[in-house]
């Protein structure tokens, strides 16, 4: 059951993004609760976002030797505390993009999806094998501007796309000591503006070797008032996790041929209920074919029928 090209050429939109997951965890979370749940970046496998930095205030020039006045010392610790605070309270969503420039989005470009694979998120296989439960998980696609105009108001979202940068180049991005020269010229509250601006620009900011994620993140600082009520072993808890609401905002559910049959049964389900479409990754030697599942397993059941009766 082959999909129809006008269904990848609607998905091929700056506005669509893409959440790999584990089949259960969109069928017993995600899907059933209609939420992403927001996660520490201080908990990410790559050092490069989880690793504390060790910092401290330098000087130059004439300022090396000097003795530091009391009000100085008490600026710089609390920028110091500041920053830790910041990136301490940092929670993010990862999501892939879309390859987005080709002219495949046109509507006078005529093609078929063959030879256009790579332009999509929901077709990277290092985040099928990572993400995905090693191929047998789900990937969600969404949109963009329904995830912000539902949960703006109700949470301060910090959004952008990853940068990818050489080694070089991060230890320039990331913050790192308290420049005291400056901090004397401008003082606290105008050095705390510019890095704060800063830390947040170093949320988004990944190793090159990464580049074919292809990411976009949505972040958030840690608020108790902001979390969501949870049900944990039977007790109410009230200010553990911070949810995105995703409720009406997904556009697609890609599953993969390896998914079990009843998970596969029950993201059909999900997918009739929000009434998007539900495409099946088949795995192949040489690629992949996506089917439509809805359409295959109508085939199926009318196939399952016509045996029953001989």
């Amino acid at each position: 059951m082959l999909v129809n090209i006008n269904f990848f050429k609607s998905i091929y939109s700056d506005d669509i993004i893409y959440h790999y997951t584990k089949a259960s965890t969109a069928i017993d979370f995600i899907l059933f609760n209609g939420q992403l749940k927001f996660n520490a970046s201080r908990k990410s496998n790559d050092p490069i976002e989880s690793r504390k930095a060790r910092r401290s205030t330098v000087y130059s020039g004439k300022e090396v030797g000097k003795a530091i006045e009391k009000d100085v010392a008490i600026d710089s610790n609390y920028l110091h505390e500041h920053i830790n605070m910041l990136e301490n309270q940092f929670h993010q969503i990862c999501f892939c993009k879309n390859h987005m420039g080709d002219l495949f989005g046109s509507k006078f470009y005529q093609s078929g999806f063959s030879g256009h694979e790579e332009l999509f998120g929901f077709t990277k296989l290092r985040m099928w094998e990572q993400y995905a439960d090693n191929y047998s998980g789900v990937c969600l696609a969404f949109s963009k501007e329904k995830i912000s105009s539902l949960n703006e108001r109700k949470i301060e979202l910090i959004k952008d796309d990853v940068k990818y940068l050489s080694f070089r180049e991060l230890s320039v991005a990331k913050v790192g000591d308290i420049q005291g020269n400056h901090l004397l010229r401008v003082g606290k509250d105008e050095y705390k503006k510019k890095i704060e601006q800063k830390v947040k620009e170093s949320f988004f900011i990944k190793h090159k070797d990464y580049i074919g994620e292809n990411e976009y993140k949505i972040g958030t600082y840690f608020d108790e008032k902001k979390c969501s009520l949870e049900i944990i072993k039977g007790e109410l808890v009230f200010n553990k996790t911070i949810m995105l609401d995703i409720s009406s905002c997904i556009k697609a559910i890609f599953i993969s041929s390896y998914t079990n049959n009843k998970q596969k049964k029950e993201l059909l389900k999900y997918a009739n209920e929000l009434d998007v479409p539900i495409i099946e990754m088949v795995w192949k030697y040489d690629s992949f074919e996506p089917r439509d599942y809805r359409e295959w397993m109508k085939l199926v059941n009318d196939i399952n029928k016509i045996t029953k009766e001989k």
